[in-house]
């Protein structure tokens, strides 16, 4: 399964880390940017060190800077339980039609058991702020998987044609002639200036087989190219090239997983 873009940890310091070099004074990290009121699911799967299990938990969104906490339990469901790689428990939770506008205020989830352990989330921003700059995306690495879904800083930019020539000499009419044999219609994306690390973690969502973009079904185009650090700063921008097949739509709240089969929502 692809690896979460926001993941849960037992600790803030493992939660809040980040591999950085000495030379770095200047910081991004708000790629991850979800929309409040957002009917469609934000899905992520747990990569959890030793795994984790949730029973009667409490869900606070807490302000990375304040420490202030608002209370969005009513919004955060666990939906199915998984493995890893390596047999530890884990699951998908999710987040929908949460009514809160944080700003530009980073976030992070603090999930506590009635009667157990406290884990946090990796940080994040919820607000409608700049919400013409986040597409949401859906997508998962096997068939089986379950979808999971994300929204981040990359917006529409433009529109491009590729078309593929073969060129034959024709003995009867004494003629070379070259012939369109595949034409692709490509929609550039560019990303918000976000941290390298969050652009890795997204070109690992991008490079899913199982991809939709704004509820389209898309693939990449052309391979990642990321960008190179030109000073002391941790982050960039790239394009994203994506071939979309219309009228192949992720709709509804739709999990896609297998006990879906032959049901209304089973598409792919």
């Amino acid at each position: 399964m692809v690896a979460p873009l926001i993941n849960i940890f037992r600790t803030k310091e493992e939660a809040f880390y980040f591999k950085n070099s000495y030379m770095n004074n200047h910081y991004d990290f708000s790629g991850v940017h979800l929309l409040p009121n957002n009917a469609m699911a934000y899905v992520q799967v747990t990569d959890t060190p030793n795994g984790i299990n949730l029973e009667d938990w409490t869900v606070n969104i807490v302000d990375l800077c304040k420490e202030t906490k608002v209370d969005i339990t009513d919004y955060f469901m666990v939906e199915v339980l998984t493995n890893a790689r390596n047999g530890e428990p884990q699951f998908y939770w999710s987040l929908t039609n949460v009514p809160f506008d944080f700003g530009y205020n980073m976030q992070y989830l603090e999930i506590t058991q009635t009667i157990g352990e406290t884990f946090y989330s990796t940080p994040f921003l919820l607000t409608n702020e700049e919400s013409e700059k986040v597409s949401q995306f859906h997508y998962k690495e096997k068939r089986a998987d379950t979808y999971q879904s994300i929204s981040f800083k990359a917006w529409y930019r433009s529109t491009d044609k590729k078309t593929e020539l073969t060129t034959y000499y024709e003995t009867s009419t004494r003629h070379t002639v070259t012939k369109a044999i595949k034409t692709n219609v490509i929609e550039t994306y560019k990303t918000d200036k976000v941290s390298i690390d969050s652009l890795i973690q997204l070109s690992d969502v991008l490079e899913s087989p199982y991809l939709y973009v704004n509820t389209i079904r898309a693939s990449l185009f052309q391979a990642i190219d990321l960008p190179k650090p030109k000073d002391r700063e941790n982050y960039g921008q790239m394009d994203i090239n994506l071939s979309f097949k219309k009228g192949d739509s992720f709709f509804g709240l739709a999990d896609y997983n297998g006990q879906d089969y032959n049901g209304i929502d089973y598409k792919v």
